[in-house]
């Protein structure tokens, strides 16, 4: 198959979606103007995408979504970097309109990498005098100096996130400056490394497997030319899609959504205190257009390892699984006390272990047990200390947990994972080691006290103590979650071993 027919398939694949968005933001208008559920900024990116794919068919949905961005208060939570990007990108709107429309509000400038990048790009397109130049140089050289350490955009100071490296990256490629394209292009190796021939690209930090962030990483690898992983995102929207009816907030588990979603609904893991699910939506909409626009890559890429680390993000891949960690940040959801897993190749991957618990500002369906390190009971719960990376297949993550520091050892084989938990100065039998989440869905079987098989994926877990296994025990950003855990009868340790291929599993 030729490189212009395989990128004209997946910019019509790209285009299908975001008119299937399109039609389902205009439904999801109400005669009151707005959205069903409280948005942001998903009027403005929508009147973006229905202007772009059919200004007359939408036209009375684009006047409407005008009228109630002009009569929002602007308040605090005002999204002027998101409203502003989206209008001054959007064909056959005057100025007029745009000026009105922001009239009276201000930027929120939060220390957050994709909001000052939009900031920037903002003030770039507004005005080309020698003074804004100067301004924006200054201005991309803090961005760089806070948040870029290459090859990874951090979320915020100290803190990784796949989806809002993924956001950052996309931004700055989109944008004309040659110096941003430059650090995008470096930023886009990551992406792909972290998709890889799965598709689940976002799996790691803040907002873990949130649409957006893969139509963000879609847009960015198609234009990069790596096509086959930005093929793998594509499946894995088209199918979140397939099995919801709607493109969901959380591709991870992808259902319709339920009339009162929000943070404490069990019916929508992946959702947090701050998420609108029109903003996603026509946020996603708006860069799978995007991606369905772009021309023909000069060169198709792959890479050439299939392992990759640095010092914040580590990555291990075999023929069986693939496994990520971050190995810094300051709160739970920053971290990962055990590797998201991703068993099999290609479409057929399914999420083994899977990135485990959420934000936590505000009330969630994510607590302290949903963060996978060593407890005692459901009383006191291990603190994270930090992640040293002792080689390219071997982890040592340290906790604290009631004033003793423990350790957990995590080896990476090419068909097994091998998880060792230590805690001295504890009496035997009174921690929960492990305490490891599975996804849910995937069904699991325990053929005697030290083993647990999961046929559908054959994978077997095995180990030096007895293993109890807790279906629906909390939750991940793939909804409920299976907890394995276990009691040292003798001494402090423990190990856990996870295998691919044994022929009795």
């Amino acid at each position: 198959m030729s490189l212009s027919v395989t990128h004209d398939a997946l910019r019509l694949r790209c285009l299908n979606l975001a008119k299937r968005i399109a039609d389902d933001l205009a439904t999801r208008q109400l005669r009151t103007r707005q959205f069903e559920q409280p948005d942001f900024y998903a009027k403005a990116f929508a009147v973006n995408l229905w202007r772009r794919l059919d200004p007359v068919k939408f036209g009375p949905n684009i006047d409407r979504a005008l009228d109630a961005l002009r009569s929002e208060p602007r308040d605090k939570t005002w999204h002027r970097e998101f409203i502003e990007y989206a209008l001054m990108d959007t064909p056959g709107l005057s100025s007029d309109t745009i000026t009105d429309i922001l009239r009276g509000t201000k930027p929120q400038r939060p220390d957050v990498a994709n909001w000052q990048i939009l900031g920037l790009i903002n003030r770039q397109k507004r005005n080309v005098g020698l003074t804004t130049k100067l301004l924006n140089l200054a201005h991309f050289a803090f961005i760089l100096h806070r948040y870029w350490r290459a090859p990874v955009f951090m979320d915020r100071p100290d803190c990784f996130s796949a989806q809002y490296h993924a956001f950052c990256a996309t931004l700055l490629s989109n944008s004309p400056n040659r110096r941003h394209q430059r650090i995008a292009n470096r930023a886009t190796e990551m992406l792909a490394q972290l998709a890889g021939t799965h598709g689940f690209v976002n799996l790691l930090g803040r907002g873990a497997g949130q649409s957006f962030g893969a139509a963000c990483a879609l847009y960015v690898l198609l234009k990069a030319g790596y096509h086959n992983e930005a093929e793998a995102i594509l499946h894995r929207l088209e199918d979140a899609f397939f099995r919801a009816g709607q493109l969901p907030l959380n591709l991870l588990a992808p259902a319709p959504l339920p009339e009162y979603p929000g943070p404490e609904n069990p019916q929508t893991p992946g959702w947090y205190s701050y998420n609108r699910h029109d903003d996603y939506l026509a946020f996603a909409g708006y860069w799978l257009l995007k991606a369905s626009q772009l021309p023909a890559p000069k060169h198709i890429r792959s890479l050439a390892s299939e392992t990759a680390s640095n010092n914040i993000v580590t990555q291990y891949s075999s023929a069986y699984y693939h496994a990520q960690m971050t190995l810094c940040g300051r709160q739970s959801f920053d971290v990962s006390g055990t590797p998201v897993i991703v068993s099999g190749q290609g479409k057929s991957a399914r999420i083994f272990l899977p990135p485990s618990g959420g934000e936590q500002d505000a009330p969630s369906l994510y607590n302290q047990a949903s963060h996978p390190l060593p407890a005692i009971g459901e009383i006191e719960f291990s603190r994270f200390i930090q992640t040293r990376q002792i080689s390219d297949s071997k982890i040592d993550v340290s906790f604290e947990l009631a004033g003793i520091v423990g350790h957990r050892m995590i080896e990476f084989q090419n068909a097994r994972v091998i998880i060792s938990d230590q805690i001295p100065s504890h009496d035997p039998g009174e921690v929960d080691l492990f305490r490891i989440l599975i996804d849910g869905n995937i069904g699991l079987t325990q053929i005697a006290k030290d083993t647990i098989i999961c046929p559908e994926l054959g994978i077997k877990l095995t180990s030096n103590a007895q293993l109890h296994m807790i279906p629906q025990a909390t939750f991940s950003a793939a909804g409920p979650a299976t907890r394995i855990s276990a009691k040292a009868a003798q001494g402090h340790n423990a190990t856990l071993t996870i295998s691919w291929g044994d022929s009795d599993a």
